[in-house]
């Protein structure tokens, strides 16, 4: 069967269909001829079957698909596959799954938010109480040594003074005076160390969980 046999028979099977449907697939299928070129005619006759197949093929198609397809070398087909059809419902379920775990998302941290400021006012709590303890250690140290240093000058300065008169007197007294300038020279440099080295990592510290915590917390808002 040649191009012209095959054309008027196709043309004579689909008269039961309107007639724009019907131009519009021959004109389709004269396209397509003519685009395939005279050398392989018959070739893509024989990939088209028998017009009775293509023609049953069209009618099916226009049926399921009514205006919502176009017409191809193997009849006519929805503009989607079942393939692109189903990547279509995925793509939307996944939009719609987003967004639902969006919205999870804020709720919790609007539940969440109470626990979150009573935690972060425990923290800083905490860390206000630990400074001012340290603090006071420091000022408590820092008083007894100068005390000890006043009183250890003062011990020396009477057994000093009375070693002439009661000579044993004056030396228990003398080295009871070294003995608590010794120990303020300890508290002295407790009080140096706390000061230089103990309360500024204490501030860096407590300056650094701080730090963290706020930024975490802005991080989750």
């Amino acid at each position: 069967m040649n191009r012209l046999e095959f054309m008027q028979e196709l043309e004579a099977l689909l008269s039961d269909i309107s007639q724009s449907e019907k131009e519009e697939a021959l004109q389709y299928y004269n396209d397509y001829l003519n685009d395939a070129g005279v050398e392989n005619e018959e070739e893509v006759l024989e990939s088209l079957g028998t017009p009775e197949r293509l023609a049953k093929v069209i009618k099916e198609g226009l049926s399921d698909n009514a205006s919502n397809g176009e017409f191809t070398e193997t009849g006519y087909r929805d503009h989607y596959t079942q393939e692109e059809k189903q990547e279509v419902v995925k793509a939307g379920d996944k939009k719609s799954l987003s967004t639902g775990m969006i919205v999870l998302i804020i709720i919790l941290c609007i539940l969440a938010s109470p626990l979150i400021i009573s935690i972060a006012t425990g923290v800083l709590g905490a860390g206000a109480g630990i400074l001012i303890g340290i603090v006071g250690i420091f000022f408590g140290i820092a008083v007894t040594g100068f005390a000890l240093f006043i009183t250890a000058i003062v011990l020396v300065a009477v057994g000093i003074g009375s070693l002439f008169s009661i000579p044993l007197a004056g030396i228990c007294l003398i080295g009871a005076g070294l003995l608590i300038g010794g120990l303020s020279l300890i508290f002295i440099w407790l009080t140096v160390w706390m000061c230089g080295t103990a309360i500024p990592w204490v501030i860096r510290t407590l300056a650094d969980l701080i730090g963290k915590i706020f930024h975490g917390k802005g991080e989750k808002a």
